[in-house]
């Protein structure tokens, strides 16, 4: 028996393990080992960030990750807690992960960090130490990559000697040509500021500060709305595969964008698609196609597992693997929840001038911001509208044209030349009532 060569040539394997991915989401990446450093070191679970109380979970103080961006380097630090010696020497720089790797939150697939740094450049430069012990890595990716061997070259150092100044440091230089001059053309370091506040609502704030270019990035909220007696959200729930599916839809409260609109999806906690209207999610398919008037629609699908690898989102985070069976279940109950929103939506846009489309008009614009965790504490329940109640009315006006010299046989006739037509209308109408209208 002869075999032939089925080896994996290094070069080609660089070229298309970065093709798909883009700078900002490599970015991301590391931003994600950073915070899965955080979960790691202090215990802490999606459930308690997403649907705990506000504010950090486990009381820790806050891990601070600072990304420095510009044409001549990429820099991620963090003190975040440091990685094993043990994990860099037989986990970290794996491409994929064994069955006994220490799997964490955000990082699914082991390959998040090697694209990022394979992507930005050829020079790395990465210090990690734990408060008991710490590894330097140093590497050229040219260098590696005309090597028949896959392994690090790897240093031991000494450890950071104390929690608050355990952490990563991940540097990379000598940027590839397109990547400088991308950063050189500016932009790049603004969209990885907006896209992390978007991303990370969730974590920001909660468990980690982030900076990007020394700017705070502060967290955009999922806004979802709800008011009281009147409008209440929808939302499902189910376990599907070890995966744990929250599902809510809604109306959206204040003035809102078209861009703003849709559905958001989460796994583990991070937001993988981002005020979806496309058929992703069922619009222009299960669902009308997106229009500005339904702008006030907003739904969020969690998905939350032990392993990331349960999840439905594919290697760059930033779509859905749509032949997952947890992900086709729960596509199925967010269009079912959807259609009542929008049908209500629709409504306020009726010709019609009746007391029920004002009142729909009224519900829009009274919607009061609930979180979440509050909308999924609650039983499990469709999407429901009640029209306020109207009180009876006890009064109405009556208006209409009198002659003058008819107004004024009634004065004549009561003395009272100064009497007004209102004062005179309310005293032929209680006479009429009176004298015709008794029982």
């Amino acid at each position: 028996m002869k075999y032939a060569s089925a080896e994996v040539r290094k070069q080609f394997f660089i070229d298309m393990f970065t093709r798909d991915i883009s700078l900002e989401d490599c970015v991301l990446d590391l931003i994600d080992n950073s915070v899965d450093a955080y979960l790691l070191k202090h215990e802490t679970s999606i459930s308690e960030l997403v649907f705990g109380p506000d504010g950090n979970p486990a009381a820790h103080e806050l891990g601070k990750i600072d990304v420095t961006c510009t044409e001549r380097q990429i820099k991620v630090v963090d003190t975040c807690g440091g990685i094993l010696r043990k994990r860099a020497m037989g986990e970290v720089f794996c491409f994929g992960h064994d069955e006994d790797d220490q799997v964490g939150k955000l990082g699914a697939y082991g390959v998040g960090m090697k694209r990022a740094l394979f992507k930005i450049g050829n020079h790395f430069h990465i210090v990690s130490r734990t408060p008991q012990e710490g590894f330097e890595v140093t590497f050229k990716l040219d260098e590696w990559a005309d090597r028949k061997e896959w392994n690090i070259p790897i240093t031991f150092i000494e450890g950071a000697g104390s929690e608050k100044k355990a952490g990563t440091s991940i540097t990379v230089t000598e940027l590839h040509d397109e990547v400088a001059l991308r950063i050189k053309e500016g932009g790049v370091p603004k969209n990885i500021l907006e896209d992390a506040s978007t991303t990370y609502p969730y974590f920001l704030g909660q468990c980690v500060r982030l900076r990007i270019n020394d700017t705070d990035v502060n967290p955009e909220p999922i806004k979802l709305g709800e008011l009281d007696g009147v409008l209440r959200a929808a939302h499902e729930k189910f376990v599907q595969d070890r995966v744990v599916v929250t599902l809510a839809a809604t109306v959206a409260p204040g003035q809102r964008k078209a861009e703003d609109a849709g559905w958001y999806i989460l796994c583990n906690g991070r937001v993988v698609v981002h005020a979806d209207k496309t058929n992703l999610t069922g619009w222009s398919n299960d669902l009308a196609s997106f229009q500005p008037k339904y702008r006030s629609f907003v739904g969020i699908a969690s998905f939350e597992s032990e392993d990331p690898l349960n999840l439905p989102w594919t290697t760059t985070k930033r779509d859905l693997n749509r032949e997952s069976g947890v992900f086709i279940r729960a596509r199925a109950l967010m269009a079912t929840m959807s259609k009542p929103i929008l049908t209500f939506l629709n409504s306020q846009y009726s010709g019609d001038t009746t007391v029920e489309v004002a009142d729909i008009r009224d519900a829009v614009g009274g919607v009061k911001e609930v979180s979440f965790k509050d909308i999924a504490a609650k039983p499990t329940t469709g999407f429901l509208y009640s029209p306020p109640k109207r009180k009876e009315k006890k009064t109405e006006w009556v208006r209409f044209q009198a002659d003058v010299s008819s107004l004024d046989k009634v004065r004549r006739r009561l003395r009272r030349p100064n009497m007004g037509a209102g004062d005179i209308g309310k005293l032929t109408l209680s006479h009429y009532v009176k004298t015709e209208c008794a029982e």
